[in-house]
């Protein structure tokens, strides 16, 4: 089974709505972008569309610490 790399990603606010159909408008504008997820939520107060990428960044690579750094200098000398 594959973990859904979007998992844990954020979402950004797209914009605030006092309606549901003024904010499914905007989704359909928006989800017209193939790189995106759009979605609505209702909240207390109207409705909100929120959208995220969903092309995945390459893993950053892992640095060493600084004391790792300084006691392969030492070990060098």
């Amino acid at each position: 089974m594959e973990a859904n790399t979007l998992f844990g990603r954020p979402w950004k606010i797209a914009g605030r709505f006092d309606t549901f159909e003024a904010a499914d408008k905007k989704r359909n504008q928006l989800s017209s972008n193939k790189n995106l997820q759009v979605k609505v939520k209702k909240q207390l107060k109207g409705f909100v569309v929120k959208t995220r990428s969903v092309e995945v960044d390459p893993p950053k690579e892992e640095r060493k610490s600084r004391k790792k750094q300084r006691k392969e200098k030492a070990s060098d000398r």
